[in-house]
């Protein structure tokens, strides 16, 4: 009964701290150039994306859900990097994930995203390497490998994406 006690008297305070892991404050890492591997995901809008459409764009990646208030909040920020890199050879692209459907559809036109919107699923979610919580951002190179990994409400993300953005731009042409 001892070791019983014991072990929970360790274990309580270790998941109460795995519990607040998905909270995420904000983490910027780089992600060592790993490929994603290949997905077929549904757009909202009809049809399917495929990692192969990605190929040959730098391409941003917003991993969120409809019940992830800062995802919510970011939503404006993608918009404008959407609207920032029309036009040159960069896709920006949401995954709404742990969502339903008919959320994410009515999330899409309540918030007035832009930019494709697919359904993801775990599958999704591992292609992109550790998701931590969410929101995550990944951005990738031309070649479809993982540049750099943003994870929850990272200050002056806009701008730390956009360097990203153009730095992969910039080696493609160098």
């Amino acid at each position: 009964m001892k070791t019983q006690q014991a072990w929970l008297f360790l274990a309580v305070p270790i998941l109460l701290l795995a519990a607040t892991l998905p909270v995420v404050t904000g983490l910027e890492a780089q992600a060592g150039r790993q490929t994603t591997p290949e997905f077929k995901l549904p757009n909202v809008a009809g049809g399917y994306m495929t990692s192969e459409d990605l190929k040959g764009k730098v391409t941003v990646v917003d991993l969120w859900a409809t019940w992830c208030g800062p995802c919510v909040e970011e939503i404006p920020i993608y918009n404008q990097l959407y609207d920032a890199f029309k036009g040159h050879d960069v896709a920006l692209v949401g995954i709404a994930v742990e969502s339903p459907r008919r959320d994410v559809q009515s999330k899409v036109r309540q918030l007035g995203i832009k930019y494709p919107i697919l359904i993801g699923d775990d599958q999704a979610l591992q292609a992109f390497g550790l998701i931590q919580g969410f929101p995550t951002t990944v951005v990738m190179s031309k070649e479809g490998k993982i540049y750099k990994h943003y994870t929850g409400a990272v200050p002056h993300k806009e701008e730390k994406i956009k360097q990203d953005v153009q730095h992969l731009l910039a080696e493609d042409s160098g």
